[in-house]
């Protein structure tokens, strides 16, 4: 029998990994609806203007993270290595926008502590998932 916190973590990776796939889809369509309609114009402009390379890791990333928690509902062990690539692409993602973009992410939203915070955050949750499912796949209630 599974433990509670097997589903907690799996309705968390699944939730996750939605959310990351329709931002993705959001932003590649150029739809405003949802969430994007809060973003201020600047970053909506910047979102539109992002390299082809960042889209492609951007759509590795959230495919990963959707297939991935799909995988550890199912207790399938490839939820092992797509979380932790979905970890490695959203870090180079990270590391872009905060450091090599141009602007970068946090001239964009005028510095602060909040960018930092939220991208730690969204990191550390992604980390933590792929530690999640590795410790299950050790513990055996992932094959």
């Amino acid at each position: 029998m599974r433990r509670w916190h097997f589903y907690v973590m799996g309705w968390i990776a699944l939730i996750y990994g939605l959310l990351a796939a329709a931002e993705y889809v959001l932003v590649s369509y150029e739809l405003k609806i949802a969430w994007l309609h809060l973003y201020p114009q600047v970053q909506i402009v910047w979102l539109e203007t992002l390299p082809n390379w960042v889209h492609g890791v951007w759509a590795g990333h959230s495919l990963l993270a959707l297939v991935g928690a799909l995988c550890l509902l199912a207790r399938v062990r490839a939820a092992v290595w797509m979380l932790a690539f979905a970890f490695l692409t959203l870090l180079v993602l990270a590391i872009w926008a905060l450091f090599f973009a141009e602007p970068t992410m946090v001239a964009l939203t005028g510095g602060g502590v909040l960018v930092w915070v939220t991208t730690g955050l969204v990191l550390l949750l992604s980390f933590l998932l792929y530690l999640y499912v590795r410790q299950e796949k050790v513990a055996g209630e992932v094959f």
